[in-house]
């Protein structure tokens, strides 16, 4: 079942993120990608995450549907003014490309194009207003389409953050039209349960974020580079524990415990491996063992 009919039938969602090669060799992604194609509803492709430069998820996104995987193409404020964003969304609609998270992305600065000059001319509830409106066959200046796009729209939220920022934010995309929300990565169910306490009365999917964590190093690097993730020290910890060459097994471990313990509080899961996709089918069987 694709994403939208699973949405649709209120099943529990399963979406997994890949990012596009950087080059046009797509042989090796596809095929590390293939076998999910019966495990998960959906599959993210990112949009020059961290400021590294790859393939535009449009086109990988063909590439994912021509295997059979159904694509939720990511797209960011920083590298598009609202011209070619409405462009690339009327593209992707008449190419079958019928999702879409919408996001801010991060800064230039961070990638490998440092001196790239970011865009964002107009924020992330702006962009999810801009689909809302090309489906109903007007552009973001009020100008009548030929032909509306057909697009899912959906939005970020960080339960590990200020809560009250966040849930700000959050009803502001639903107010714009965000149709599903998918989280940053979840560590604490304390946290998730306290903001799907402010999320439930909106009636809209939310999706939990789940990130592999491969070692310790990686758990403190999100901790001090990535806002909005907070891994507890006790999961370092185990990490730190496991025998040799075993932290990424400590880590499927802690990534299926985690869906275990926040499944009756969300819609779905959404995991993150960062390249290591052949681990999602073991995190999907512990989980639901």
């Amino acid at each position: 079942m694709n994403f939208r009919d699973a949405l649709n039938a209120r099943e529990f969602l399963v979406t997994a993120e890949c990012s596009p090669p950087k080059g046009t060799n797509i042989s090796g992604i596809l095929d590390r990608l293939a076998p999910l194609r019966d495990r998960v509803h959906g599959m993210n492709i990112t949009d020059n995450q961290t400021g590294v430069m790859r393939m535009c998820p449009m086109a990988m996104g063909l590439h994912l549907k021509n295997i059979g995987i159904d694509p939720i193409v990511q797209i960011t404020l920083r590298d598009r003014n609202r011209l070619a964003i409405q462009s690339d969304l009327l593209g992707m609609s008449s190419l079958g490309l019928s999702q879409v998270l919408c996001l801010t992305g991060d800064p230039p600065k961070l990638g490998d194009h440092p001196d790239a000059k970011p865009v964002f001319d107009i924020p992330t509830q702006e962009l999810i207003r801009a689909i809302t409106l090309l489906n109903g066959g007007t552009d973001l200046s009020g100008k009548d389409l030929n032909g509306k796009t057909d697009i899912l729209p959906g939005a970020a939220c960080s339960p590990e953050g200020d809560l009250e920022t966040e849930s700000r934010k959050f009803e502001e995309k639903f107010d714009a039209g965000a149709r599903f929300f998918q989280t940053q990565a979840v560590f604490s169910p304390e946290r998730m349960e306290q903001f799907m306490g402010f999320a439930a009365p909106f009636s809209v999917p939310v999706i939990a974020g789940i990130i592999l964590l491969k070692s310790a190093k990686m758990a403190r690097y999100l901790n001090d580079h990535v806002p909005g993730i907070t891994v507890p020290q006790s999961l370092i910890d185990r990490l730190e524990k496991s025998p040799p060459g075993q932290a990424i097994e400590t880590g499927i471990d802690i990534a299926a415990e985690t869906i275990r313990s926040i499944r009756p509080m969300v819609h779905g899961v959404h995991i993150m491996t960062v390249g290591a996709e052949e681990t999602i089918p073991r995190i999907l069987d512990r989980a639901f063992s």
